[in-house]
């Protein structure tokens, strides 16, 4: 197997966005909230599936403002209510409905990703506004759709447009969509034992930069994969590989792992090799170049020094796309 065979292609990636974001005019004051990188460079290599919540559930374009409140100041979830605010028309059975039946209409598209409106009443991720009955805010609450998305989809990579304005978060939600995106193809495609110990193989520097403990506890549920039922392997595998992408790793990390990598052909290195590597080793470090940068000179020593075909295959190479890799490195 070769990382290009095994990876998935341009297009295979499918994911959800609130329409808003796409330059839809589906605001509640009519407008949008187009999001430039998600229109002009991520549109480049995945397909979209727009989503607007209150729109698809029968309110009108432009529409009254809406907020979440928590009457007895819970944080429960079920006992959040989505109203107007003005006239405190309650529309959270009406948005709760709506929500399930296109959950289930999603599930057969096979999402691998999802970006949604910041701060939105439906679709807000983190920190959204929850009023008590005095009208004083809290931040923390979920809106009512992404609620329902992230109860429904728990393993699914989610993400917020305000948040993919950090290089790091967004190159995070690139390595879990993609992820996704393999897995999925895995268990549509192979899904027998040794695709599972091949899967994960390939992807082992990426768990070690990742999260080093769950590799470790990922490779013991793989040992078990042709004795214990399969299908609870893969889905306690699927669990854990999404949960360790999910962490967030350390600079020093990614540098300890790319150096581990060289570690196979460094013998072959030349003098200005070396130093090229070095410098712009530190110059990733220090934060002024993105990780882009040496993953590609990582990748250019190891091709042309001959290094074994499975560090060569190894997904922490070029973790997405190819040319949205080129994107991410400017």
């Amino acid at each position: 197997m070769t990382h290009d065979a095994g990876d998935v292609h341009e297009h295979d990636v499918r994911i959800g966005v609130s329409a808003c974001l796409l330059g839809r005019n589906v605001r509640m004051n009519g407008g949008h909230c187009r999001e430039s990188w998600l229109t002009d460079v991520l549109s480049e290599h995945v397909d979209f599936v727009p989503v607007c919540p209150e729109v698809e559930m029968g309110l009108p374009v432009p529409r009254p403002t809406m907020r979440l409140i928590s009457p007895d100041g819970s944080e429960d979830v079920d006992r959040i209510r989505m109203v107007v605010t003005k006239t405190g028309e309650d529309v959270t059975d009406t948005i709760d409905t709506w929500s399930q039946e296109k959950l289930d209409e999603l599930e057969a598209a096979d999402l691998h990703g999802f970006v949604l409106k910041k701060s939105s009443p439906s679709c807000g991720v983190f920190r959204v506004k929850v009023y008590d009955a005095g009208g004083m805010p809290r931040l923390g609450g979920q809106g009512r759709f992404a609620a329902a998305l992230t109860a429904r989809f728990p393993n699914l990579p989610v993400e917020e447009d305000g948040r993919l304005n950090d290089r790091e978060l967004r190159e995070s939600f690139l390595v879990r969509v993609f992820a996704y995106a393999r897995w999925k193809r895995y268990l549509a495609e192979d899904a027998s034992a040794k695709g599972l110990i091949d899967f994960h193989a390939v992807h082992k520097y990426a768990l070690l930069a990742a999260d080093p403990a769950q590799f470790k506890q990922l490779g013991r549920l793989v040992a078990r994969a042709g004795v214990e039922d399969l299908a609870e392997v893969q889905a306690q595998y699927e669990t854990g590989f999404m949960a360790a992408l999910t962490e967030k790793p350390t600079r020093g990390r990614h540098v300890n792992v790319l150096q581990h990598l060289l570690g196979f052909v460094r013998e072959e290195l030349t003098g200005d090799d070396k130093r090229e590597l070095e410098r712009m080793l530190e110059l990733y470090r220090s934060g002024n170049v993105p990780r882009a940068a040496p993953l590609a000179l990582v990748r250019h020593l190891l091709r042309s020094h001959a290094a074994p075909t499975w560090a060569l295959d190894q997904i922490y190479l070029r973790p997405y796309a190819q040319r949205l890799h080129r994107n991410e490195a400017v």
